[in-house]
């Protein structure tokens, strides 16, 4: 888990995009079964650029799929509660870091191609990463304290 975050910058430096580089990530962490991160990729694909329409950053939206991934529920016969909450917390990390989500607004400065944007890219994915890994680490340790 210690090293999710540099993985995902490296999966991003290599062409994934910020939503896929996630999923990449946590594969090669183990967080996600390998066969899981094939098929949660292909998803993740459309995440990227903002959810291909720039709103929603598609780091944000790489990460949630993991919490969903991590403590969603296996059917509707329980409640979300779980997810939702580290959904709505890593947002709220988020935020204190970087004040917003949108992909536009993360990247309103930066021209879509320039290898300035690609930089900021790469600093957005580290800390939706690190947001996950902190929130990850504190879920696991809490369940082990109960």
């Amino acid at each position: 888990m210690e090293n999710f975050k540099n993985k995902a910058v490296y999966f991003f430096s290599q062409g994934y995009s910020c939503s896929e580089a996630m999923i990449q990530a946590a594969s090669d962490c183990n967080i996600l079964d390998t066969e899981d991160a094939k098929i949660l990729n292909k998803a993740a694909t459309a995440y990227s650029g903002g959810m291909g329409h720039g709103c929603l950053c598609g780091a944000v939206a790489g990460v949630e799929m993991i919490v969903g991934y991590l403590f969603g529920r296996e059917d509707n016969s329980t409640s979300p509660s779980e997810a939702k909450k580290l959904a709505a917390e890593l947002i709220d990390k988020f935020r204190e870091k970087r004040k917003v989500t949108c992909c536009k607004a993360l990247s309103a400065k930066y021209e879509f191609t320039s290898p300035e944007r690609r930089e900021n890219c790469k600093n957005i994915v580290y800390d939706a990463a690190e947001t996950l890994e902190n929130i990850i680490k504190t879920n696991i340790i809490n369940k082990i304290d109960k």
